[in-house]
């Protein structure tokens, strides 16, 4: 399957937003990549192509442009299996802390006080690395989705 094909392109991001509906409603971000349809790489193509096609047929509509770029931006969310894993873990144990109604010195003695001290410093930085990621995407599909336009105009 070749992303660059408008139809194709088109049937890729239409299962890729199905996923990201289903895993928005799950609400467990951030999701292992493995999840994906494709690999990252042919859906950033094909929404790549979906945008450019649809400017070049004038039906690229301001709605469908914010769709486009919401969703080339989440693939920032979508993370190696350990990663999504760790996030996971992290977020549960910080819940399980809330949900303890313990003393401190109690709570600090069981295994959600471990997971989130021990684990922290590496939650940040994935964290980090997923927001850096995201704002690369946002610029790049903005980069090409102007210059689609800017072509678009010339003609």
């Amino acid at each position: 399957m070749s992303p660059e094909d408008p139809f194709i392109a088109q049937q890729i991001v239409a299962e890729y937003a199905r996923h990201l509906e289903r895993d928005s409603q799950a609400n467990v971000w951030p999701v292992d990549a493995d999840r994906l349809p494709y690999p990252k790489q042919a859906i950033k193509s094909a929404i790549q192509t979906s945008a450019q096609t649809l400017e070049s047929t004038g039906q690229l509509t301001d709605e469908l442009r914010e769709f486009l770029e919401t969703a080339y931006v989440a693939l920032a969310d979508y993370v190696a299996a350990d990663l999504a894993r760790l996030m996971n873990e992290y977020r549960q144990a910080g819940t399980d802390l809330t949900a303890d109604h313990r003393l401190v010195n109690e709570k600090t003695a069981g295994p959600a006080w471990r997971t989130v001290t021990e684990s922290s410093r590496l939650v940040g930085e994935v964290a980090r690395s997923i927001a850096s990621e995201a704002d690369a995407l946002r610029a790049e599909f903005r980069a090409f989705a102007s210059s689609s336009t800017n072509v678009t105009s010339a003609l």
